[in-house]
């Protein structure tokens, strides 16, 4: 009977437990992450009053990204997670009709933005991040319940930030062009 009062509290404005959702909704190894990151639970839990979309990579996806994330710093590991929820409410509509970027909990303003991009092809929602080529679909819809929508995706989201694909690539060899090792700059500015 408990748990029957406190759903019917909940459904008159608490803030549910956005972990206990993603791990209902079959995401509970990334609601172990966000648990395990104080940063980010205390940063989801500020941020859910005033409205929160979280994107949750099924469990399949984080077990597969798993080396990726320990390779991180733990301020790292908190971007990342930050980087699934954007500050505002969308229900599915909301989110197919607004197609472009977004900011996440992890932008920090002019330092990082930390942005994705949503976009829809017909009734199929996308998240694109400039890290990865290949969108990340929304699978289904987890909770939806003003102020806090929890969406479970099918792949962890990779911000630019953190997993730069340039930066790894090898520098391109310049073919029959002399490389200027520095003395001619210094020459020209005495």
């Amino acid at each position: 009977m408990r748990e029957k009062k406190r759903i019917l509290l909940c459904s008159t404005g608490c803030v549910p437990n956005i972990t206990a959702l993603m791990s209902k909704g079959g995401c509970k190894a990334f609601a172990s992450l966000v648990s395990k990151s104080p940063d980010a639970l205390s940063s989801f839990q500020l941020a859910m009053g005033g409205g929160v979309t979280a994107f949750c990579p099924t469990d399949d996806a984080v077990r597969g990204f798993m080396p990726s994330h320990q390779n991180l710093s733990a301020d790292g590991k908190a971007s990342l997670l930050l980087f699934h929820v954007v500050p505002v409410y969308y229900t599915l509509r909301g989110l197919k009709s607004s197609n472009g970027p977004m900011n996440t909990l992890a932008t920090d303003g002019a330092a990082s933005n930390y942005n994705l991009t949503a976009q829809n092809a017909g009734d199929q929602v996308t998240l694109r991040t400039l890290a990865s080529d290949d969108p990340v679909r929304v699978r289904s819809t987890m909770y939806d319940r003003d102020p806090v929508a929890i969406y479970a995706v099918d792949a962890v989201l990779e911000p630019v930030e953190l997993f730069d694909p340039v930066a790894d690539a090898p520098a391109p060899v310049a073919v029959g062009v002399a490389v200027d090792s520095g003395a001619g700059a210094r020459e020209r500015s005495q």
